[in-house]
């Protein structure tokens, strides 16, 4: 991990976006951190989309709220609806 000022990143973003990729960096603005870059893949950067993602997470808490207050099935209670619904259907 290293430390680069704002005008290091402001002269050298390249050279600092292909360090990158073997070591975060963390961003400093007048000696504080302020943003740490860090090397993304398209698969990281789609999980992180995802996990970030206002709307998401409140759905997943509505979700959780929900399951807490009504209870749920367990899957092999899943299963075996999902398997009568499948069975109906082919009659």
């Amino acid at each position: 991990m290293r430390f680069a000022g704002i005008k290091e990143l402001k002269h050298r973003t390249m050279n600092l976006i292909e360090a990158s990729r073997t070591e975060d960096i963390i961003i400093t603005a007048y000696g504080k951190p302020t943003a740490i870059l860090h090397h993304v893949t398209e698969d990281d950067l789609a999980d992180y989309l995802v996990e970030n993602d206002p709307a998401f997470r409140l759905r997943v808490e509505e979700a959780a709220v929900e399951y807490a207050a009504h209870g749920g099935i367990t899957a092999d209670n899943l299963i075996k609806k999902l398997e009568r619904r499948r069975g109906r259907r082919k009659a």
